[in-house]
């Protein structure tokens, strides 16, 4: 795991891999630590804004990787996956919940681990950094190991 340092510079990409035995599976997270502001008081932190606690998530619904339909049923509940009424943009994703908090996460992305550059073009994967020069992606395309957020 790469160690997060608290730092006034504030587009520096970490990345941190993580091991989830619970589910059997591995993979990597990459944070933008701009990311971390507190949506209530805009200030920066890693773990939790010292006024306003640790950051909330959006759990996906739990289904096994390998489920031909993994993808759209991993919608959080009180989300839909449905057509976009904005032209040519294929699927969007709506609240049919009441309100959602202010500062709500949803994710991490998941999919498979790839170095496959036609793959990482796809329109379905997110470019991992390891270190300066160094990257892979996290490929969503396959409905079986992606979740709704592909």
């Amino acid at each position: 795991m790469t160690e997060l340092h608290d730092s006034n510079t504030r587009r520096e990409l970490h990345t941190l891999k993580f091991n989830d035995k619970s589910r059997g599976s591995a993979g990597v997270h990459a944070v933008d630590v701009a990311d971390k502001d507190c949506e209530k008081c805009q200030i920066c932190f890693l773990k939790s804004c010292a006024a306003h606690g640790p950051p909330v998530f959006l759990k996906d619904n739990p289904v096994e990787k390998g489920h031909p339909s993994r993808a759209l049923l991993s919608v959080p509940t009180g989300l839909r996956v449905g057509p976009s009424s904005i032209p040519e943009a294929g699927l969007g994703v709506f609240n049919e919940a009441s309100d959602l908090p202010l500062g709500l996460h949803f994710g991490p992305f998941e999919g498979k681990i790839t170095k496959v550059e036609e793959e990482a073009n796809s329109g379905y994967s997110w470019q991992i950094a390891k270190g300066m020069s160094s990257h892979e992606y996290m490929y969503g395309k396959d409905t079986s190991f992606a979740n709704w957020m592909r």
